[in-house]
């Protein structure tokens, strides 16, 4: 997806303690993460990106541009979900397994695990309020409770340079049941213009395909990345750190979705 934007950068004003390492590790190590990899497909082609479960029944927050397919030049309603651990006894009703032995690891082996989902119309539209690049997924019913990223705030919150987040992402979202999962500070430095409205800007370490990831704030959602700006990178190459983009979410922007589809 190509983006033409309009970058504004200002100096850091605040400054803000760390998460407790404990807390990020008992996330990072649990067996059924609320962080998940969305498919969209069609004929053939696939679109992914990462998302986030933000209620029990299967509610997921991601980019919305992962519903368009570059090669087909079209948005798709089909979708795919799925969880990655190294459990085999954590979810029912899932419609297809992928299992994955790393040999270098000592024999570990890795569980990918597929369920379909719909994508949430807000008003008719994919996207989540004006010019935004955020859209709502559900899981289909199948009597799991799903673990849960809880919000940062009810209401919209309010954001400030020097914030310091933290961005979720899987680093290898293209490689079946690739375990490994990044939790990593991200500041925020300006705003950017986009063709899905403005949207936060902030530096830290990213990999491509990390769209859609969560970003934490004292360990509560306050936004899902949309974008990535490679710094002085040449065409299929990364460089890092670089910049990434996000849109804010709280609780009230998806409780009218939620309240149509329940």
């Amino acid at each position: 997806m190509v983006w033409i934007v309009k970058v504004l950068l200002l100096v850091p004003l605040f400054a803000f303690a760390a998460p407790d390492i404990i807390d990020m590790e008992q996330l990072i190590e649990s067996q059924f993460k609320p962080f998940v990899v969305i498919e969209a497909q069609s004929s053939g082609a696939v679109s992914r990106a990462q998302g986030v479960v933000v209620s029990e029944q299967g509610d997921v927050l991601s980019a919305a541009h992962v519903s368009w397919i570059d090669s087909k030049k079209t948005f798709v309603d089909d979708f795919r979900i799925s969880f990655r651990s190294s459990s085999t006894n954590i979810l029912r009703g899932y419609v297809h397994k992928h299992k994955t032995t790393f040999s270098d690891k000592e024999s570990a082996t890795f569980y990918e695990y597929y369920f379909n989902a719909e994508l949430q119309r807000n008003n008719g539209s994919r996207f989540l309020g004006t010019n935004s690049d955020v859209a709502l997924f559900k899981i289909a019913q199948n009597g799991n409770k799903f673990p849960v990223m809880r919000f940062y705030s009810k209401s919209r919150p309010k954001i400030r340079i020097g914030d310091v987040f933290y961005l979720c992402h899987y680093t290898f979202p293209h490689k079946p049941a690739n375990p490994t999962l990044l939790i990593n500070p991200v500041e925020v430095v300006g705003v950017v213009q986009t063709s899905s409205g403005l949207q936060y800007l902030a530096q830290g370490y990213y990999r491509i395909g990390s769209s859609g990831g969560a970003i934490l704030k004292d360990g509560r959602l306050i936004g899902i990345q949309s974008a990535a700006y490679t710094i002085n990178s040449k065409e299929n190459a990364e460089t890092t750190p670089g910049l990434i983009s996000f849109h804010s979410v709280w609780e009230e922007l998806i409780e009218d979705v939620q309240s149509d589809d329940h």
